[in-house]
């Protein structure tokens, strides 16, 4: 799979997804979608409000978004996600096309 020229591929899998919450704020910058799977675990958030993919055996269906870099890709990355507590690492992500190495927002302490 080849991307766009200084494109980010995000993979996403709860708020950032197309109609959650977060979705308008990267929306504009979002190249190319489509269907993917990490390997992970998800669990919620104890009061329910949002996903934690946590390392592991298992498989999160998501969404693979190629972004243009740009200052709401790093808002929602750095001041939303990663203040929150997710650690952004580039892992292996499966699309129907084969594998990619995409930004994965991973919750880093067990649930």
């Amino acid at each position: 799979m080849t991307f766009p020229p200084a494109s980010v591929p995000l993979f996403v899998y709860g708020s950032l997804r197309p109609g959650m919450p977060l979705w308008p704020a990267v929306r504009d910058s979002v190249i190319d979608r489509r269907p993917a799977t990490a390997r992970g675990r998800l669990h919620w958030h104890e009061g329910g409000e949002w996903p934690l993919l946590c390392e592991g055996d298992g498989a999160v269906r998501g969404d693979l978004l190629m972004l243009a870099p740009g200052d709401a890709v790093s808002r929602v990355i750095v001041d939303e996600e990663l203040l929150y507590g997710y650690d952004a690492r580039w892992l292996p992500v499966s699309t129907d096309e084969g594998d990619v190495l995409a930004l994965v927002l991973v919750w880093p302490r067990s649930t």
